[in-house]
């Protein structure tokens, strides 16, 4: 995997690959550049751009643990810098997996069962799996759908787990719980929800293994926001809970909302809801104490918390106290003697548990249902409660008449079961409130009549058909000690039938007969009574010794039977000591060893802590020295209307930097630079505008002087250029005429001269043309090289530019996004803008205005120039047209001169002919004539005409011209041919003809005319001279 310098460059790589379809290999990328060492303990917003994108495509790819270790590695990195970063991170994550869940639903056709979420496939797709060769449909999206469902569960988890430390991710953990909570009931996973539940409970109780001073950042349990936010999650779980119906997490959920209710205050609504789901929870187990009890306490608790209650509501929960109070069954009459026997229960005993669950509610005490309906009539509660409610506690409460009972509690039993009363909250009571009716009834019953035939008993107990009322009847005989028998052939139930009985059944109903018995012999023999009395006294005075001694005996042996059970009791508990001893001393070997690791992180932790306390002063001093930079600038550039976290820049303190996001700071110095680089700009644009006006007002005010220099420059070069070309013609006569006596000296050595050079230009020539070719072959290949190396250098600068284009919108994207915060503050300053706009645009006018008239002005100086150039044209014209005349003139009696000296030298020439040269009329003593190679030399005239010889003696010597050609037809030398006007008409060498011209001002330096006597002379009579083997007389 490649690595990048900057993560901006990853990040650009990782989305290119996504437009491609390697959205592995991106997330494989941005995986790395997260891992990377360099940007370990580096945040900032493009890697919290990479993170986010991280996430969604672990989401893509359901990568759970590349996910995972990504949130730990981010973790780290913000942790001192920007946590909140940390917070929007988690968000988006929690809500890209939500999305993906909420997708796969909706393209689910029906609703299906899903497995475990933690486990990866279910035994019946295995199942499935190996007795089919492809899946179905509908198996690969349920697959799809398990897999996004268990996806969504580990984001969860994970986000629980990063953020269960940490005070300032608090809020964004309990929401997470909340929906994790949600996710759990709108999906009905009761087994996800527990361990949901175990990993809430399990992440308070680390937090308060710490002891000690608590980290900053930490979360302490201590803390009243913290117990505050912590109570609330649990009264959602609670509820939750009971929706689910995990009766057994909720009573555990309960017990820990009382511990969080004793350490902080809670709010009126959870307090209330505590106590409504805490009956429900009652009610489910079937203990009805407790329920009605926490119903009695929810009345308490509304009635004195809650002011604004509607007389409905409070007559609702009035009715269900009552109704739940009816419910709890009488007690039943204890067994004084019983209380001795030892009991081996302990903790397990009804009445600890009872105790367990009277401190749920705060009080000392195990409630009964005396003291619960002596609070509903003492605190004037009963009154609140519907008539039905209130008609059935009187009755059941107070003494009435057995066969008339049920008859009286139909009517309202009736009442209540039709629903009618509070949208039929109260019809859950109907069954138990007929139970202990008929319990009632049952009770007196027994105790009135000894037997009575099913046809009165039906009637008797109206309230429920003979069928439940058989069932009744037994739980009656095995739980509440009611004696009674069902006789189906006599159709007679019988009451206190004889049975089997223990002494420890019968002894309380004998007391109770002896004692009447012993009541009524008084009343109807008192005499005998006393006598009775006076013997019995005698015997026990006779028999004492004796019985004192029994008795001692049964106390001794009593004793040492409770001292033998005492003694087994205390091994017992001696060799449960033992175990718990080794097993604390385990424990503690195990303590000992989880708080020296502890100890170990809380030193690295410290370490971490004091390096970013460092580093977060050097960022705060740094930050500091920013802000005093940019009030010194904004005092020099009187900026200082800048706003950081809505203060002014100049009323900001070193105390406030604390308090300040260094991005904002940040952004605040980047928007003052830009602001200093925008004025800048403004101003250098004014200078330049003022140097081109000034220098436009120089131009236009030298023009005249430049025109009128030039026209006597002109004049002067031409006077000096006609002087010297007289000198310069009078030199040269004379040099041509020693030209010709050295000629005639030299001639006769010229023919082996030449068969000389000849054989050397041969060798050389071949030569030069091999060089030739060299130099061809290697100039193509050069330019083929450098063609390719251009073509390289374009694709880099494309590159290059295609990459700045790029950097350039990001950075238009932001500086667009800093515009919008920018535009708050430039509101104020828009009417002044919109004023100084208005001003502008005139005077932009006026100068448009002033523009047209000078480029008017500019047209016609323009056009009288042209005129000017024009009439200058035609004079210099004519003043040509006189010099060759003159010239014309002067050839004609050079011409004349000639024709008579060739006519004197032809005599001579006659007498003499010359082989290698031929007879011409002329002796080619003419110096003004120019040579002119002969037709028969054809190859040597070419080869010297190539190489372009300067030299006389290498050209061929020219033909005199014969008498019959005309003057205008002989050739003229070199410098009797008149000067080429090309200034004027090709724009050639003679700088004094090319017309002036000023440049306009809108034309650039390179376009501008350049003056004649600016361009390099050519040397053309002399190349050409050359290449035509020399037909110039200095050739």
């Amino acid at each position: 995997m490649a690595t990048f310098q900057k993560p901006e460059n990853a990040l650009k790589r990782a989305e290119e690959l996504i437009e491609v379809g390697k959205v592995q290999d991106a997330l494989d990328t941005l995986h790395a550049t997260m891992q990377n060492r360099k940007f370990k303990n580096m945040w900032t917003t493009t890697i919290e751009q990479i993170m986010i994108k991280h996430l969604e495509l672990c989401v893509q790819l359901k990568k759970m643990r590349t996910a995972r270790e990504g949130l730990y590695q981010y973790r780290t990195m913000c942790q001192a810098a920007n946590i909140g970063s940390l917070e929007l991170v988690v968000q988006k994550f929690r809500k890209a997996a939500e999305q993906k869940v909420s997708e796969a639903k909706a393209l689910q056709d029906s609703a299906v069962d899903i497995e475990d979420l933690e486990e990866m496939e279910s035994p019946q797709m295995i199942l499935l799996k190996a007795i089919q060769a492809h899946d179905t449909r509908q198996q690969s999206e349920d697959r799809d759908l398990h897999m996004h469902f268990r996806f969504l569960w580990d984001t969860y988890k994970v986000i629980l787990d990063v953020l269960k430390s940490n005070v300032r991710l608090e809020e964004v953990y309990h929401e997470t719980a909340k929906h994790a909570f949600e996710f759990c009931r709108s999906n009905k996973r009761p087994q996800e929800f527990k361990r949901l539940c175990e990993t809430l409970r399990k992440n308070w109780q680390d937090l308060q293994k710490h002891t000690g001073k608590v980290p900053v950042q930490q979360v302490d349990p201590r803390n009243v926001d913290t117990v505050s936010r912590t109570l609330e999650t649990r009264c959602k779980q609670l509820q939750i809970c009971t929706e689910l119906d995990l009766w057994r997490e909720s009573y555990l959920t309960a017990t820990e909302i009382y511990e969080l209710m004793s350490k902080a205050r809670p709010k009126p609504n959870l307090r209330s809801m505590y106590y409504e789901y805490l009956g429900k929870i009652f009610w489910k187990s079937e203990n009805h104490l407790f329920h009605a009890f926490a119903c009695l306490k929810n009345l308490q608790f509304v009635k004195a918390a809650k002011s604004n209650i509607t007389k409905e509501e409070l007559q609702s929960l009035a009715s269900k106290a009552v109704l739940a109070t009816l419910c709890v069954p009488f007690q039943r009459t204890t067994d004084v003697h019983a209380t001795l026997e030892l009991t081996t229960e302990g903790a397990s005993s009804p009445y600890e548990k009872a105790k367990k669950h009277a401190l749920l509610f705060n009080v000392p005490s195990v409630p009964t249902r005396d003291t619960i309906s002596a609070n509903l009539v003492e605190k004037s509660l009963l009154h609140l409660a519907a008539e039905p409610c209130r008609k059935l506690f009187d009755l059941i409460q107070s003494d009435f008449t057995p066969l008339s009972l049920c008859q009286d509690a139909k009517p309202f039993l009736d009442e209540i079961a039709k629903g009618e009363l509070f949208d039929g909250q109260l019809v859950t009571y109907i069954t138990p409130l007929k139970q202990i009716i008929f319990f009632r009834l049952m009770k007196q019953l027994s105790e009135v009549y000894s037997n009575m035939t099913i046809e009165n008993f039906e009637a008797a107990a109206s309230i429920v058909p003979f069928s439940i009322a058989e069932k009744w009847m037994a739980n009656a005989a095995r739980h509440h000690g009611i004696n009674i028998q069902i006789n189906y052939s006599h159709k007679t139930i019988v009451f206190g039938a004889p049975r089997k009985m223990d002494m420890k059944s019968m002894r309380q109903p004998l007391i109770e007969i002896g004692h009447k018995l012993q009541q009524a012999m008084q009343r109807v023999a008192p005499e005998e009574q006393h006598k009775k009395e006076k013997l019995e006294k005698q015997q026990i005075s006779q028999n004492i010794v004796r019985r004192i001694e029994e008795e001692t005996k049964l106390i001794r042996q009593r004793k040492d039977e409770i001292e033998r059970r005492k003694e087994e009791s205390e091994r017992r508990k001696d060799i449960e000591e033992q175990k718990a001893i080794a097993a604390q001393r385990k424990q503690e070997m195990l303590e000992a060893a989880a708080e020296r690791e502890r100890q170990e992180k809380e030193r690295i932790q410290r370490h971490r802590e004091r390096e970013e306390q460092l580093k977060k002063e050097a960022e705060l001093l740094k930050n500091k020295e920013m802000l005093e930079e940019m009030k010194k600038q904004a005092d020099m550039t009187k900026t200082s209307n800048l706003k950081i976290e809505g203060k002014k820049l100049i009323d900001i303190d070193i105390d406030d930097m604390a308090g300040f996001d260094p991005n904002k700071i940040i952004a605040a110095r980047e928007a003052q630079r830009q602001r200093e680089r925008q004025e800048k700009i403004r101003l250098r644009k004014l200078e330049s505008k003022r140097v081109d006006h000034l220098a436009r007002a120089l131009r236009e005010e030298e023009q005249e002087y430049l025109e009128e220099w030039a026209d006597d420059i002109v004049a002067e070069d031409e006077s000096y250029v006609e002087k010297a070309q007289d000198k310069e013609i009078e030199e040269q006569r004379v040099k041509h005429d020693e030209g010709l006596e050295e000629r005639a000296t030299l001639i006769s050595y010229k023919a082996p001269t030449d068969v000389w050079a000849e054989g050397l230009l041969e060798a050389r020539r071949a030569a030069h043309k091999e060089a030739e070719r060299e130099r061809e072959k290697r100039c193509l290949q050069k330019a083929i090289d450098l063609k390719i190396q251009r073509a390289r250098q374009r694709a880099k600068e494309a590159a290059a530019s295609e990459a700045e284009k790029k950097k350039l919108k990001r950075e238009r994207d932001e500086a667009e996004t800093k515009k919008k915060e920018q535009e708050e503050e430039e509101e104020e300053h828009r009417e002044m803008e919109e004023e100084r706009s208005r001003r502008q645009e005139e005077e932009v006018e006026e100068r448009r205005v002033t523009e047209e008239q000078e480029k008017e002005e500019r047209a016609l100086r323009t056009e009288q120039r042209k005129k000017d150039r024009e009439a200058d044209q035609e004079k210099l014209n004519q003043q040509t047209d006189r010099q060759r005349q003159k010239e014309v003139e002067i050839e004609a009696r050079q011409k004349s001169e000639a024709e008579e000296r060739s006519s004197a030298r032809a005599a001579p020439r006659k007498e003499e002919p010359r082989k290698e040269e031929p007879k011409d009329d002329d002796d080619g003593d003419n110096w003004r004539s120019v040579r002119k190679a002969p037709a028969r030399d054809d190859k040597r005239d070419d080869k010297r005409d190539d190489k372009g010889a300067d030299d006389w003696r290498s050209g061929p010597r020219s033909a005199a011209p014969t008498r019959d050609e005309a003057p205008s037809e002989r050739p003229k030398p070199t410098w009797a041919k008149p000067r080429e006007d090309k200034g004027r008409d090709e724009g050639g060498d003679d700088w004094r003809s090319a017309p002036r011209s000023a440049p306009t001002r809108d034309e650039a330096p390179s376009e501008r005319p350049k003056p004649a006597w600016a361009k390099p002379r050519e040397d053309k009579g002399r190349d050409e001279g050359g290449d035509k083997g020399g037909d110039d007389w200095r050739s």
